[in-house]
């Protein structure tokens, strides 16, 4: 099913969920290395393909939203409340978190007197003005931004791994979100 059933996000929602976890994992420990880095050729490299998946997050992310209002699940959910509330509290701050991160990157970008490139291909008008002095803070902004969002990802997964292992699934919450193939 594409999209969301009584039991099931829906394959679509599978997909941006599992693909997008993927680009988001790669993009932390690149963009936590770049900032080991010294400067050099390779670097540049680097921060280009970073800033292209950044901005294709950014994009990917907006369209899981908007497909996530479309596509509402309706679950009658046995989970207890406090479960509820604690996951939407960390859903919403990782959906922040993914949406802040790209934003405070392009403005890193430009204020270190660069351009930004919407995947690659078209140039975004720079929202700040070039400031070398400012740029410094900008990359310890990233980083510690880029650490919560690694935080979060590492308290959601566990999260998962303790309704799909340790509770036995016993809410259904692992099985909604996982890729099955199916075999006749």
């Amino acid at each position: 099913m594409l999209k969301a059933s009584p039991d099931s996000y829906g394959l679509i929602a599978k997909l941006f969920h599992w693909v997008l976890a993927l680009v988001i994992l790669w993009q932390l420990f690149t963009g936590i290395n770049l900032n080991q880095m010294e400067p050099s050729v390779e670097k540049g490299q680097f921060i280009w393909f970073h800033q292209i998946t950044g901005t294709f997050l950014f994009c990917g992310i907006a369209l899981r939203l908007l497909w996530k209002f479309y596509n509402r699940p309706v679950f009658e959910d046995s989970l207890p409340k406090r479960h509820r509330v604690v996951s939407k509290i960390l859903q919403s701050l990782l959906y922040l978190i993914c949406l802040w991160l790209p934003l405070q990157g392009s403005m890193m970008t430009w204020a270190g007197g660069f351009d930004v490139y919407l995947v690659g291909m078209i140039k975004i008008p720079a929202l700040i003005a070039e400031n070398k002095a400012l740029y410094p803070s900008f990359v310890s902004i990233h980083l510690a931004s880029s650490v919560l969002l690694l935080t979060l990802s590492l308290i959601h997964k566990c999260a998962g791994l303790y309704h799909g292992y340790v509770i036995k699934d016993r809410y259904n919450v692992w099985r909604r979100m996982a890729l099955r193939v199916h075999r006749d």
